[in-house]
C-alpha cells in the first residue's frame, strides 16, 4: 500500500517499502535518535515513508552510539566485550523491560556476543551478505541495516542493525546493502535515491 500511495504522489521514482539501497558505511557520521518521548520512533514498518519536518535533525554521532562504539572497541582495539560496557548496558535495559535483543540473563548476553564474534568472522571472510529479494519489480531487503535519508539526501543510520553497522565500519567496508528507512521529501527533490539504488557508489 505504501508503494502505491508513494507512486501516486511522487511518481515512479518514489521510495518503496523495504527497498534495498547501497550505502558506504565509512561515510556515515550520524545515527537517528530513537527517543519516543521526543522523536518519532521509526521502525521497519515505516520503511519507504516520506515524511517532512525536522525529524532528520535529531541525530547523534554514529560512533558514539553504544552498540557501534562497543563493536569498534572490540574489533579494532581488541577490547573484551565485558570491558566495553555493553554487558552492563544490556543488563540495565533488561532490568527495565524484562528482555532485550532476545536476552534475559547475563548468560544470554554472553552467548549473543559470541554470535556477534562469529558474524564478524563470517563478514571478514566472505563479505557482507546481500539477502535481497525481488518483489513487485523492486529489490527489497526486509532485514537489512536500516538507513534514513535526510533533507539533503544524506544517509542517516536508523539504529536498527547496529552490530552489522559496527562490523562494517570496523572492517572499513565501503559498500553494503541496506534497507531504506524514512525519506525526507527534499531528498526526493534532490534525486538522492537514484544514486543509492546504484551499487557503484
Amino acid at each position: 500500500m505504501r508503494d502505491i500511495a508513494n507512486r501516486l504522489s511522487g511518481g515512479v521514482d518514489c521510495p518503496r517499502a523495504q527497498e534495498r539501497i547501497w550505502i558506504d558505511p565509512s561515510c556515515l557520521s550520524r545515527v537517528y535518535t530513537r527517543n519516543p518521548a521526543q522523536t518519532p520512533d521509526f521502525r521497519r514498518r515505516h520503511s519507504g515513508m516520506v515524511l517532512a519536518g525536522d525529524w532528520d535533525q535529531h541525530t547523534e554521532p554514529l560512533d558514539e552510539s553504544w552498540k557501534v562504539a562497543a563493536c569498534l572497541a572490540h574489533f579494532q582495539q581488541g577490547v573484551p566485550w565485558a570491558d566495553t560496557g555493553v554487558y552492563e548496558r544490556m543488563q540495565d535495559v533488561i532490568a527495565e523491560r524484562g528482555q532485550f535483543d532476545s536476552c534475559r540473563t547475563l548468560d544470554d548476553i554472553i552467548a549473543r556476543y559470541q554470535m556477534i564474534d562469529a558474524l564478524y568472522s563470517d563478514i571478514r571472510k566472505n563479505g557482507f551478505r546481500d539477502e535481497t529479494v525481488a518483489r513487485f519489480g523492486t529489490p527489497r531487503l526486509p532485514g537489512g541495516v536500516y538507513v534514513h535519508l535526510d533533507r539533503h539526501g544524506i544517509p542517516i543510520f536508523g539504529a536498527i542493525g547496529n552490530h552489522r553497522m559496527g562490523i562494517a565500519r570496523a572492517l572499513g567496508l565501503t559498500c553494503i546493502p541496506a534497507q531504506l528507512g524514512v525519506v525526507h521529501p527534499e531528498a526526493i527533490n534532490r534525486h538522492a535515491l537514484a544514486q543509492l539504488r546504484n551499487k557503484s557508489l
